[in-house]
């Protein structure tokens, strides 16, 4: 596996150093003012000197995976079918980017987002339930007992995990490394979880991902060169979900992935005193925004959000038992 993991983030960091190179060069790539214009101006302000960054590196994760699977069946005879099904999420992402770049307004619509995230949520569940690679009992962080639970209610919940995770990592990837080093050390705790379980797809897939996130990390830092945009943010979320609740463990996606569903609770908190009070609750949603109104350096946010998941994830592994 430590092939794989070479692989992948020595390909994820050589293609963004050609793609920066030379495909930021052009228009295509780049966002201008006219995109997310349903941002709160005071977002844009915070970020106006980002606006010549490219987007859309997560272009880089989709071709990672996909190539690293592709290598992985041609010399093992065996696809990793659940794999190509996430690609799904990067393609809802790259179209997303497509528009605001492309056309230079916003994206897909909240609902047609919404709707495809949970279209893959289900097309996911229904394979994992039916080639048998999950069961339906529903397993408790600290408790060593578990309950069954009718397949059609389970499938729902998984799908709603599904979407909560996309959609909150996607929501998170506001601040200049943020959302990678979250999901660099959501992916490493899924990793040894898999390795103590002898989960090897899981495992493989961890530690695609894994370098590919360090790759894509390394020019995401602050200040970042390029941004992944929809099409790498959507990916992760939803590939943590989708891992964890293979390895049977669903219900341990809002612990170690507490920071982002904490991020997307601060947008609907907004949202809802905004429509019935006509106020604020933060001065901007998400609450990495809000920190960065109040002074907060982007490089300090992004440490204490990645810290905090770190303290997540070692309790998270304290809750498996094992």
């Amino acid at each position: 596996m430590i092939q794989y993991f070479a692989f992948s983030l020595l390909f994820t960091a050589i293609f963004l150093m050609i793609f920066i190179d030379k495909l930021s060069k052009t228009r295509f790539f780049k966002r201008t003012e006219n995109v997310d214009s349903n941002k709160k101006s005071c977002i844009q302000e915070l970020h106006k000197h980002k606006a010549a960054t490219p987007t859309m590196g997560g272009i880089a994760i989709n071709l990672t995976l996909f190539i690293s699977t592709m290598i992985y069946s041609i010399s093992t005879g065996k696809i990793i079918w659940i794999n190509v099904f996430l690609l799904l999420f990067g393609l809802i992402g790259f179209i997303d980017d497509y528009i605001k770049v492309k056309k230079e307004r916003d994206g897909v619509t909240p609902k047609e987002k919404l709707v495809g995230l949970i279209i893959i949520g289900i097309i996911i569940t229904t394979y994992l339930i039916v080639s048998g690679q999950i069961d339906t009992q529903i397993m408790f962080p600290f408790i060593s007992a578990s309950i069954e639970i009718n397949k059609y209610l389970y499938g729902a919940l998984m799908v709603f995990l599904i979407v909560l995770s996309s959609n909150s990592v996607n929501i998170t990837d506001g601040v200049d490394g943020l959302a990678l080093g979250i999901c660099s050390i959501v992916f490493v705790f899924i990793g040894i979880v898999a390795y103590q379980l002898r989960a090897d797809n899981v495992l493989f897939g961890a530690i695609i991902m894994e370098g590919a996130c360090l790759g894509t990390l390394f020019f995401n830092r602050y200040p970042a060169k390029i941004f992944m945009g929809d099409t790498g943010s959507l990916l992760l979320g939803g590939s943590i979900a989708v891992f964890l609740i293979e390895l049977n463990i669903p219900l341990w996606i809002i612990l170690v992935l507490c920071v982002c569903i904490f991020e997307t609770i601060s947008v609907m908190i907004q949202l809802f005193s905004l429509k019935y009070f006509n106020k604020r609750v933060f001065k901007i949603a998400p609450f990495h925004h809000h920190l960065e109104k109040n002074g907060w350096k982007e490089i300090t946010i992004t440490l204490t959000f990645c810290i905090i998941t770190f303290i997540a994830c070692i309790i998270a592994y304290l809750g498996l038992g094992v």
